[in-house]
């Protein structure tokens, strides 16, 4: 090969390289969170009986949930979910979780999902955490708080559970971190820099004092069952259990008995 076409050959492969990078750049945030808005007089269509909960946050951010409260109830679980859909998937699958447990449900919508509202960061995300948990402390006066992290949302219920009293964790299909689940960021990426988002409840797991039980299944394609195992692995506490779902995989933990089983165990 000349060092013309090895020259030329470079420049197209750089040239490449700063296209992926522009790309990403661009669409990595609306990559990451697949959340549709909704207007703020939507009213949803849900068969069960539900509360709509709005706060306002200090930079001019207001959040929307829905509180699912039960006959009786033994406490609250927050509830944070994954990166797609909004309370219209949401708020049926905390219903799920209300009907059978005997637990009271809060689930919010993240900024820009649904009719939460605001400019979003990852450190905002975890802010936001705190006024929630506060608001159902607080105003809502529940004492018993479980928190369920879903996907996307285990990183912020892992920060969630550094910064307040937590009965227990749940963390189902839970990520190390961002980089870990897309691995090609760091050997493609020219700056690291340019990752706005690192989700890394790695480095703060060891910080969680409560019990926690991560739920995982091993044919996981999204966030592979590897990365919670080594999640479960550095929590720094005896009160820990890691559910491995044999042939489980992102979306359907719920639809095997271990996994029933497992949180019949942590609720009930």
């Amino acid at each position: 090969m000349s060092s013309t076409s090895l020259g030329i050959g470079l420049a197209v492969v750089f040239a490449m390289l700063l296209l992926y990078n522009l790309f990403f750049v661009l669409f990595y945030e609306n990559i990451l969170f697949q959340g549709d808005s909704l207007d703020e007089s939507y009213e949803f269509d849900f068969q069960f009986p539900y509360q709509e909960v709005l706060i306002d946050v200090e930079d001019k951010a207001r959040l929307h949930g829905l509180l699912l409260k039960g006959d009786s109830s033994k406490g609250l679980i927050l509830y944070f979910h994954g990166n797609r859909g909004n309370l219209e998937r949401w708020g049926l699958i905390a219903d799920d979780i209300r009907s059978q447990y005997d637990y009271d449900v809060l689930v919010m919508d993240y900024r820009g999902y649904g009719k939460s509202r605001g400019d979003r960061s990852e450190q905002a995300l975890y802010q936001d955490a705190t006024v929630v948990y506060d608001y159902a402390r607080k105003e809502l006066e529940y004492d018993n708080i479980i928190i369920h992290g879903r996907s996307l949302g285990t990183a912020i219920s892992t920060y969630l559970a550094t910064q307040r009293s937590v009965a227990h964790l749940i963390l189902e299909t839970p990520m190390t971190n961002i980089r870990a689940v897309i691995p090609t960021l760091d050997f493609l990426l020219i700056k690291k820099s340019w990752l706005q988002y690192e989700f890394n409840s790695l480095s703060r797991i060891d910080a969680v004092s409560c019990p926690v039980t991560i739920l995982h299944g091993t044919e996981d394609r999204i966030v592979p069952y590897e990365l919670g195992y080594q999640l479960y692995l550095d929590i720094d506490q005896s009160e820990k259990k890691i559910i491995t779902i044999n042939q489980g995989k992102h979306n359907n933990l719920d639809t095997f008995d271990i996994y029933q089983q497992a949180m019949e165990r942590i609720l009930k």
